[in-house]
């Protein structure tokens, strides 16, 4: 198979892989440009140089830093660091559900994206949690090297492993971007002004899982859960403008007591919105969160966010002052 990796990613990896020196493999591969005349890259000479040396890209246990894109059964070890809300989505044949988390070991972290089922049954029942290290085999690695994730099929494998991880990769790495520049599927930070924003809507989930429920003639249901007590969430939309472009923000009930400093219930007074609408509009703040493209445009599902300081303010233009300037 052919992965997509940087030519020193590739190196690299076969060095591991066959115990050669890197110069032995660089030698190998400038051996084989030449003998192809140069018609091929010095990616490709990589990889061709791997499949004569018996290298596999896939099912060696590798860490995370050495996760190439485009591999299909890739084995990894890594401890939970975050584990994100269950979501549910419906396709023209079912309804189904996906799960994500953040995964590290103690060379890097990467996003892992739960597709079955049953995987996600062991997430809902609590039987793996933030803080388990865990066994991944046969995953699929997507993205590009500045954002790979790890996806899981029914054909993955996800357990409880006994291997322990100290000091693993906690901080989930985002960019520093402009709106006009943020694309689809990017974790940024960026800071913005809000110019807008909209009422609150409300839904009800489960409390054990965060699904979405839908109520009926008897009142709530979760397919996992049965008959439960359903927990209110809030979703709200902000109007965000960097100057360079504005992007529609996401905030779910946690990120709206962090923005507004309201609960849920204070959220649901109009006289309480209005309020601190108004406190909000015109205030310039960092954002942080994961962007999506949507039939309505790009938006960014925001996660954290944190008030600028006027002194950070004077520090940030005091370094773009040149010393000419002065």
């Amino acid at each position: 198979m052919m992965v997509r990796a940087s030519y020193d990613q590739l190196v690299n990896f076969i060095s591991k892989s066959t115990g050669l020196t890197i110069e032995e493999i660089q030698r190998r591969i400038d051996a084989k440009k030449a003998k192809l005349s140069d018609l091929i890259s010095r990616e490709g000479a990589a990889q061709i140089v791997a499949s004569e040396l018996g290298v596999a890209f896939d099912k060696q246990k590798v860490k995370i830093n050495e996760l190439l894109v485009g591999m299909k059964k890739a084995n990894v070890t890594g401890k939970i660091i975050r584990i994100y809300p269950v979501r549910s989505f419906k396709t023209k044949k079912a309804e189904s559900k996906v799960c994500s988390m953040l995964m590290g070991d103690e060379t890097a972290n990467i996003r892992v994206v739960l597709w079955d089922t049953n995987h996600i049954k062991l997430i809902e029942e609590g039987k793996i949690t933030e803080g388990n290290v865990v066994e991944i085999k046969n995953a699929s690695v997507r993205g590009d090297d500045n954002r790979k994730e790890l996806h899981l099929s029914n054909f993955s494998e996800i357990a409880i492993s006994d291997e322990k991880i100290e000091n693993a990769v906690s901080r989930e790495v985002v960019s520093q971007k402009n709106i006009s520049n943020i694309k689809n599927g990017d974790f940024v930070n960026f800071r913005a002004t809000v110019v807008q924003a909209f009422e609150p809507r409300f839904f009800s989930v489960c409390p054990e899982c965060n699904v979405k429920l839908i109520p009926d003639a008897e009142g709530f249901s979760c397919a996992v859960h049965g008959r439960i007590v359903p927990k209110e969430r809030a979703v709200l939309n902000l109007v965000l403008d960097d100057g360079t472009a504005n992007i529609r923000g996401v905030c779910f009930s946690d990120m709206i007591n962090k923005i507004f400093g309201l609960e849920i219930e204070e959220f649901k007074d109009p006289v309480n919105f209005l309020s601190k609408k108004q406190d909000l509009l015109g205030k310039e703040m960092l954002f942080s969160g994961k962007a999506r493209q949507t039939q309505y445009g790009m938006e960014v599902l925001l996660q954290e966010t944190k008030e600028i300081s006027p002194d950070e303010i004077i520090d940030e233009l005091s370094k773009e002052v040149k010393i000419e300037d002065i």
